[in-house]
């Protein structure tokens, strides 16, 4: 119950309520807690997607909505006017009458969904967001919420969900919700992406987590990796063989066929350093022009070899490419300490060129020795997080490389930079350092071999056997 309340008319920016008036606290006001359970503890008003979808302009009022997600973009970061901003867009949808709705989640709200999504993993999302705004972008209507005012729940134990979701598992035997990836630049033009929003950073200093825009040339595709994976066809997590099934462990839920897609690596370098980028498969198929399972199945008709990758894979070799990049660092004192995958990629020559004029990027004569530096050891970032990278081809996961770790071209000094072999299962002691990518003696396995890089200089190289020898013991 409250008491001693203030009145005006409800003129303000947005109106949780078409009321006339609004009621507002003051010094006096007192407020009573009352046990009635006829009164609704939440008070929700949930607005049809339809009306939303049908509105032409920005509609100031608040409003609440209730769907399944079926949808979910990357965490973006960007910075406006000096500040950091954050946000992550989800797709909702109401089940029976098929419409989808587009939501946006800024800040703490977008924070919250993704932690409940990693401590909570589910079939399905049910989510409440009340009080939303709603918002036109480019002749799109969608929702977000406001700074203070909106509630999001997800899952939670609240009778408006719990009946969604029993309706939502009769809808689900029948037709299947489908989880999706969205893209994060459904809405940005690759001049906006990479000249306007982006942050540039140069391949050396992709070193914190964050989304940046870069720019290199790739020099080889890293084949010691599959270039395709067995995907969940609603999640699109890595699936392991079980059997006759194949499992997928977000889902919890076994599957009798599965989706293929891309998961290319690509050894990327600038004038600065070089590392490892995991390209999935949005990105390549437009690129590639060609969707993973139709190549897979080509391939697999030619009779091409399971331990190498199609030759149109090659296409990416010695092109010059904008990226969009998200960067994730897992342990610096791990083998595989960072995790660079590609959300966005570029290859329109004139927006190359207007990148290196706004950011004074010269071109600059890479030495071919530079682009097999390891100085930043990275795997897919979905498959690494749950050890999972299995060929679509066979039921083996893919090892994980066995990397040292070591200096970066940036911080070594202008002495010329070799790349030395090692072989740690059994040490090559007398390597030759005038044949950069060979050793003498016997042979080794492939998986044994390392390449690393070293100054020019014989001391340098004994340093690195000892500290190699060390590592090994």
């Amino acid at each position: 119950m409250l008491e001693n309340l203030s009145v005006a008319l409800n003129s303000g920016k947005y109106k949780p309520t078409m009321h006339e008036f609004r009621m507002f606290f003051k010094g006096e006001t007192r407020v009573t807690l009352v046990k009635d359970s006829s009164i609704p503890l939440y008070g929700f008003s949930f607005v049809p997607f339809v009306e939303i979808l049908n509105e032409t302009k920005d509609d100031r009022r608040l409003v609440d909505v209730l769907g399944v997600v079926t949808g979910k973009g990357n965490l973006i970061e960007f910075k406006k006017e000096g500040k950091p901003c954050n946000y992550v867009v989800i797709e909702l949808e109401n089940i029976e009458g098929g419409l989808k709705l587009r939501c946006t989640l800024w800040e703490d709200y977008a924070f919250m969904f993704l932690k409940h999504l990693e401590d909570h993993p589910s079939e399905s999302y049910v989510v409440v967001l009340q009080f939303a705004k709603m918002k036109n972008f480019k002749g799109s209507v969608g929702v977000s919420n406001t700074t203070y005012n909106s509630k999001l729940f997800i899952n939670a134990n609240i009778p408006e969900i719990e009946d969604f979701q029993m309706r939502l598992k009769s809808f689900d035997s029948q037709q299947g919700i489908q989880f999706s990836q969205l893209s994060d630049h459904a809405s940005l033009t690759l001049e906006e992406e990479f000249l306007e929003r982006g942050v540039y950073k140069s391949i050396a200093d992709l070193k914190e987590n964050s989304v940046f825009v870069t720019i290199g040339t790739v020099k080889d595709i890293e084949s010691e990796y599959n270039w395709c994976y067995r995907a969940c066809k609603k999640c699109s997590l890595g699936l392991k063989l079980d059997g006759s099934m194949f499992y997928c462990k977000k889902c919890v839920t076994h599957y009798s066929t599965f989706v293929t897609r891309y998961s290319i690596q690509l050894r990327v370098v600038d004038e600065t350093d070089s590392a490892s980028f995991i390209l999935f498969d949005k990105e390549a198929s437009n690129f590639l022009k060609i969707p993973a399972y139709e190549l897979r199945t080509s391939y697999i008709a030619k009779g091409g070899d399971k331990n190498r990758h199609p030759e149109e894979i090659d296409s990416f070799k010695d092109k010059k490419f904008l990226f969009k990049v998200q960067v994730k660092i897992q342990d610096m004192e791990s083998i595989v300490p960072y995790v660079i995958s590609i959300s966005r990629l570029c290859f329109e020559d004139n927006i190359i060129a207007s990148f290196e004029k706004k950011y004074q990027i010269e071109e600059v004569a890479l030495i071919q020795d530079n682009s097999e530096l390891l100085s930043q050891f990275t795997e897919s970032s979905d498959l690494l997080k749950d050890n999972l990278s299995v060929s679509c081809d066979n039921g083996v996961d893919t090892p994980s490389p066995l990397l040292p770790t070591g200096k970066t071209a940036s911080n070594m000094d202008s002495s010329v930079i070799k790349v030395l072999d090692v072989d740690l299962a059994e040490y090559c002691g007398n390597a030759s350092f005038d044949t950069p990518s060979k050793c003498k003696g016997e042979m080794h396995s492939k998986q044994t071999i390392v390449r690393v890089a070293v100054h020019g200089d014989e001391q340098s190289a004994k340093k690195l056997r000892k500290v190699i020898k060390e590592e090994k013991n």
